[in-house]
């Protein structure tokens, strides 16, 4: 494997959406999408990157369960940074239904779910 392929595929932590008054400004002013197992929320951070936060509720799970859950996401982002449309910043949160049915669906199952609510967010920004 390349050197130049692992820095492609890595989350560095600019694109982590931390602080507070950004998060706040995603949820008061962002529009959103949702599916049974997710609520995306998004909007126009004017970068030529976008940056992420996830929230996982204790209701979700035990530790272990949540931190799971939230490295799948880390790696769905990771790897598939070309399909996810730039210059957003999303807040992604975890809902009841996912939880009920984690410990028995596949990363792939999970994969397919996450890339089609961004692939909503991409028809959304077109139309």
């Amino acid at each position: 494997m390349e050197i130049s392929s692992l820095k492609t595929n890595t989350f560095r932590k600019y694109e982590r959406l931390k602080l507070r008054k950004d998060i706040l400004n995603v949820i008061r002013n962002g529009k959103g999408i949702q599916n049974d197992w997710f609520v995306v929320l998004y909007i126009r951070n004017g970068l030529d990157y976008s940056r992420y936060a996830f929230s996982v509720k204790k209701k979700f799970g035990k530790a272990v369960k949540r931190n799971k859950l939230k490295r799948w996401l880390r790696e769905s982002i990771r790897n598939n940074k070309s399909t996810i449309p730039k210059g957003y910043d999303y807040l992604i949160i975890a809902r009841k239904k996912l939880s009920d049915q984690f410990e028995n669906i596949t990363y792939k199952e999970f994969l397919s779910e996450f890339l089609a609510m961004f692939e909503r967010v991409s028809n959304e920004k077109n139309s």
